[in-house]
């Protein structure tokens, strides 16, 4: 279970709505003083190992202890003769009895009971997952040495389906030449999605066009698509890997404030801390940047300096009317991001790769369809993007993309900058008695920049 990184109050919340679940009082359960028997602790454990409790579940002081169950690649390879039917094995060739008599496991069976004979992989399978301890019948064995395979209390359906798979699982005959095993980035996404998979990430996150996630149905959200997580469908050629491997370590992105979001302060989900091997981050990071073709390793491109010209420039793209990036963008005010729907600029130098920040203020909704913020703020002309808005007369002799000037002026930008700029709009908004920072506006103009 990774760590939510809760509140206070919302641990206590969550506690509290468990507790309505108590199917009876406390002293309706039996006396369990044992467990505070120090004695009982080696017992304990030799139980847990004898068990392999650690296969599964991460243990304390057993993090070496390997699997205890038989290796299941190729199980469906297996001759016969290497399936223990144990005293079985008569009855098994003859048919005619059904050995498992207990009637729920009798249910389990995809056939029902035996009638003809079962001697091959697919009845001892059946017979296996039905009632995994059947092999002990008529044995004398001690407690250490019986089989240890639980109950799973499958359905007669599941049975079929794990007994197909076993069946399947053989030793491939085909040369390697024929084999699916790419070496290339398809290897790297190959291997992604097992992780991806194994932490459900497509549970909040939206990985392919289309995907609907758990969250998506939650009523809150329903008007509310700005607070749901972000969508990671172009999260390779959007964010640099390293700076992906130190959210991923890390998502509250602060040693001290852990429960705090550290992009999107402004949602009220959480990204888990999920305590990923290295092993595992380096297959996401991987997985990212394969997914969106990226090369790798990533080599950052050096952000040019702008003159002071340029940086005038650029500041009255940032500020402009046309699109106040700040409105909805976080700021660090407290005030201000009560009403935000995107991350700070702040954290875009080392986050954001730059040639993707210019193709997301061409076209965000190309990128991410029904994101709130609008295309249509660049238009091509001459061979160049060019504002949308009005501009000062200083643009009349620039020739070169004004995208990419926003973007490094983005890159660039300091707390002081930002501070600047927002006291700025703050006072060209009241002078006109324009509406507030959080106020809501009609339909997705005037929204933010990159996210």
């Amino acid at each position: 279970m990774p760590s939510l990184r809760l509140s206070p109050q919302d641990a206590e919340d969550v506690a509290s709505y468990l507790i309505t679940l108590k199917k009876q009082g406390p002293s309706s359960y039996p006396d369990a003083s044992f467990m505070e028997d120090p004695n009982l602790k080696d017992e304990g454990k030799k139980w847990v190992r004898h068990f392999g409790c650690a296969g599964c579940h991460e243990i304390s002081g057993l993090e070496e202890e390997g699997r205890i169950g038989t290796e299941l690649t190729i199980e469906g390879s297996k001759p016969i003769e290497r399936l223990d039917f144990a005293l079985l094995t008569d009855i098994a060739q003859r048919g005619g009895s059904e050995p498992i008599t207990d009637p729920d496991d009798r249910a389990r069976l995809p056939e029902g009971p035996a009638r003809q004979p079962w001697y091959g992989q697919k009845g001892f399978f059946e017979h296996k997952l039905a009632e995994p301890n059947i092999w002990d019948k008529g044995k004398d064995k001690p407690e250490t040495e019986k089989l240890r395979m639980p109950n799973l209390h499958l359905t007669s359906e599941q049975v079929r389906a794990l007994t197909t798979f076993l069946l399947g699982s053989q030793e491939n005959p085909l040369p390697a030449s024929y084999q699916y095993r790419p070496l290339d980035y398809r290897r790297d996404i190959q291997e992604g999605w097992w992780v991806v998979k194994k932490y459900n990430c497509m549970g909040c996150h939206q990985l392919i066009p289309g995907q609907k996630t758990s969250l998506m149905a939650m009523a809150r959200y329903k008007d509310a698509q700005e607070q749901l997580p972000p969508k990671l469908l172009t999260e390779g050629a959007r964010v640099n890997p390293e700076w992906m491997l130190r959210f991923l370590k890390n998502p509250a992105l602060n040693d001290k404030d852990t429960n705090r979001n550290g992009v999107r302060s402004y949602l009220q989900v959480h990204m888990p801390t999920f305590s990923f091997s290295e092993n595992e981050l380096g297959k996401l990071v991987r997985f990212f940047q394969a997914l969106s073709r990226q090369p790798f390793p990533y080599i950052p491109e050096e952000v040019p300096v702008l003159t002071a010209k340029e940086t005038e420039m650029a500041r009255s793209l940032f500020s402009s009317t046309a699109a106040p990036c700040l409105k909805c963008h976080a700021t660090g005010d407290s005030s201000h991001d009560r009403f935000a729907t995107a991350p700070n600029f702040l954290q875009a130098r080392g986050r954001l790769k730059p040639d993707w920040m210019e193709r997301w203020m061409v076209d965000p909704q190309a990128i991410s369809p029904g994101t709130s913020m609008p295309s249509g703020l660049f238009k091509r002309e001459n061979g160049h993007w060019v504002f949308s808005g009005p501009t000062p007369s200083s643009f009349q002799s620039y020739d070169k993309d004004q995208t990419k000037l926003l973007v490094d002026y983005i890159l660039q930008l300091t707390p002081e900058e930002q501070r600047r700029v927002g006291a700025a709009m703050g006072r060209a908004r009241a002078a006109t008695g324009g509406s507030s920072p959080g106020a809501k506006s009609s339909g997705n103009a005037g929204r933010g920049a990159p996210e």
